[in-house]
């Protein structure tokens, strides 16, 4: 009895079975998977939501104003009230110099003199010759009156009288002449000597003893350094706000003073285009002539805008600026508007732009917001002391 052996043979029925119980699995696991990852998701987002806070930012109503006050330094240097260049009023040489650089003198104090030996000797040559016309001027008029009595005697004729008072006339004049002279040489020898003409300081003694100088020459500059001024150059617009007689701030290196205003130049430096002001300087600090000197002056211009606070500011496009408003108090957004900065000190800012008045404006942290970010705004307390 013969045995045959078969090989193992699947159906098609079962193939076709197994496939598609794999495909049942496969499918059951995409959507166990997708429904794994909603839940997950799901739970992300809602920790998330509960822990996002809304951004709390202090603002402030704005004011639009007329006008602002802007600052403005100008330099120039201190000077004394009273300066010159002083000299003998005739030619000669100098005997005596009395003072030395740096020496303070008075009023009426003698500088320098001249050598007087020849206005010396022609003043006594010149009293001599007064005591001569002196003489002859008292026998004249005496010989007028003799004369005179004889013509009314009969014993004289008119013309010796005519002929005696031309003679006493022309002595009277020689007289005059004598004390003309006299006069003359004495007002020689008072110029020949410098006198002080106020209280001052010998800044430079410009020529020595010894010297001869011609009239005119200087020999001293002095300064009256009691009472001090500066001198500073200050465009039109700006001087025009000033007004003499006024205190305003000056400051020499760290000190600070109040200097009255003192004059306002009406002509316009060419080279510069300024005018020039002085200011009185008080000597309740250590000031030296020359010494470097600022005025801080506070100018009005008229212009709309409003002050801000420079951390108000963001960078805007092609040189703009921009800033943040909220509509209100409380839960609100964040909208940005397009500003123009007029000037700046610093820590504040004159603006002008897209803003009406009573806008809400966010103050700061500007860097953190985006427009319609939702945040909650506050009444800032210090804003009206960052804006006065």
């Amino acid at each position: 009895m013969s045995t045959h052996n078969s090989p193992s043979h699947v159906s098609p029925e079962n193939d076709q079975s197994n496939r598609s119980l794999l495909i049942i699995l496969v499918l059951i696991s995409v959507l166990l998977l997708m429904i794994l990852m909603t839940f997950s998701g799901s739970g992300r987002a809602q920790q998330e939501g509960a822990n996002v806070v809304t951004q709390v930012v202090d603002v402030m109503p704005i004011q639009y104003q007329p006008s602002f006050a802007k600052r403005y330094r100008a330099m120039g240097r201190v000077e004394s009230t009273s300066q010159a260049m002083i000299g003998f009023e005739r030619s000669g040489r100098i005997a005596e110099m009395l003072v030395e650089d740096g020496q303070r003198v008075e009023r009426g104090d003698v500088l320098a003199k001249l050598d007087t030996q020849r206005v010396q000797a022609q003043l006594v040559e010149a009293r001599a010759a007064l005591e001569l016309a002196d003489a002859e001027a008292r026998l004249a008029k005496t010989s007028e009156k003799r004369i005179a009595a004889l013509v009314r005697s009969k014993l004289e004729s008119a013309q010796r009288l005519d002929e005696a008072k031309e003679a006493n006339n022309i002595a009277q004049a020689r007289l005059a002449q004598i004390k003309a002279q006299l006069d003359t040489l004495s007002l020689e020898l008072e110029k020949s000597t410098i006198i002080a003409p106020y209280t001052a300081d010998i800044i430079a003694r410009v020529v020595d003893e010894g010297s001869v100088v011609n009239v005119g020459v200087p020999v001293f500059e002095i300064a009256n350094n009691a009472t001090l001024s500066a001198r500073i150059a200050l465009p039109p617009e700006v001087a025009s706000t000033l007004t003499v007689g006024e205190l305003y701030d000056l400051r020499i290196g760290d000190n600070l003073v109040q200097g009255q205003l003192l004059t306002v130049g009406t002509q316009r430096n060419l080279r510069t285009r300024t005018v020039d002001t002085v200011f009185a300087v008080p000597n309740a600090i250590s000031t030296l002539v020359g010494d470097l000197i600022a005025a801080d002056l506070s100018i009005t211009l008229a212009q709309t805008g409003v002050w801000v606070p420079t951390s108000a500011l963001a960078n805007g496009v092609r040189g703009m600026w921009n800033v943040y408003v909220v509509a209100n108090q409380g839960q609100t957004q964040v909208q940005s508007r397009a500003v123009e900065i007029i000037y700046t000190d610093g820590q504040r800012a004159f603006i002008t732009g897209a803003l009406q008045d009573e806008d809400l404006l966010v103050m700061g942290g500007t860097h953190r917001f985006v427009t319609r970010q939702n945040v909650t705004a506050r009444v800032s307390d210090i804003a009206t002391n960052l804006v006065q």
